[in-house]
């Protein structure tokens, strides 16, 4: 994959941010796995304190997409487990994943 910077990427691509096409997203996350950057096809979940449906979601694979998942910033449970996550990808791919 070549490298880009997302102002090059955004001025060259003005009404697709203007369309809402295209998104960028504050630098506000870490990075855990092994590919600081990826892209895809996005599914979003919204989930509060329960990772029952991304767990569904891991095991039904990703086609390539990336997993967005908006658990409302809560910090009293795991969306997302540093074992199963990675034994699930290794057989079902995701592009990458994105929790708050």
């Amino acid at each position: 994959m070549a490298a880009f910077a997302t102002a090059d990427l955004c001025h060259e691509n003005e009404e697709l941010l203007e369309s809402g096409d295209l998104r960028v997203l504050h630098p506000v996350f870490k990075t855990y796995g092994r590919s600081p950057v990826f892209f895809g096809q996005i599914v979003t979940i919204k989930v509060f304190e329960e990772n029952l449906l991304v767990k569904e979601l891991m095991k039904a694979g990703g086609d390539g997409r990336v997993l967005v998942i908006d658990g409302g910033g809560s910090m009293r449970r795991a969306m997302v487990w540093g074992v199963g996550c990675s034994s699930l990808n290794k057989q079902k791919i995701w592009a990458g994943l994105v929790s708050w």
